[in-house]
């Protein structure tokens, strides 16, 4: 019994606390509600006068305002359609220069694979025969083909 009513006591402490922190939010939306409303006549008896609700320095002070936004808007549209056509020009040089790049690799790759399949077919190719005829005292060929000489010592036994 004892812990409801202190459970009792407790709730009744925070619903406290809350219905004034309502009341002090009631007093302020009143307050500016109350702002709102003299702000509302105020304009709405300057539109029924004919004015246009507001003093004349204010008016051009808004048309120089809207005058100098436009002209920036103007002048923005202008150096952002410079800047695509601009970005566009680049795009299309970025994708030649990449074509290009493409064309001389793959041109290269067929010229090294070319240089390559003609010097292996070169290596294929080599004569392995005995060289023609052999050099006399006087330096001329005879034309019989002839294997390397004592002169090499290579060939030469030993005993020789």
């Amino acid at each position: 019994m004892v812990q409801l009513a202190v459970s009792m006591a407790g709730r009744a402490a925070n619903l406290a606390r809350e219905l004034t922190t309502i009341k002090s939010e009631l007093r302020f939306m009143q307050e500016r509600c109350g702002l709102l409303e003299e702000e509302n006549r105020r304009l709405r008896d300057g539109y029924d006068d004919g004015g246009a609700g507001a003093a004349p320095e204010e008016d051009d002070l808004v048309r120089l305002q809207l005058e100098a936004l436009l002209a920036e808007k103007s002048r923005l549209a202008q150096e952002n359609a410079n800047l695509a056509r601009e970005n566009q020009s680049l795009v299309q040089l970025v994708e030649y220069h990449q074509l290009t790049a493409q064309e001389e690799e793959e041109e290269e790759d067929h010229l090294l694979t070319a240089s390559y399949e003609e010097a292996v077919m070169q290596g294929m190719r080599l004569d392995f025969s005995s060289p023609l005829g052999k050099l006399d005292g006087e330096g001329e060929f005879d034309g019989v083909p002839a294997t390397p000489g004592s002169k090499l010592g290579v060939l030469v036994s030993p005993d020789e």
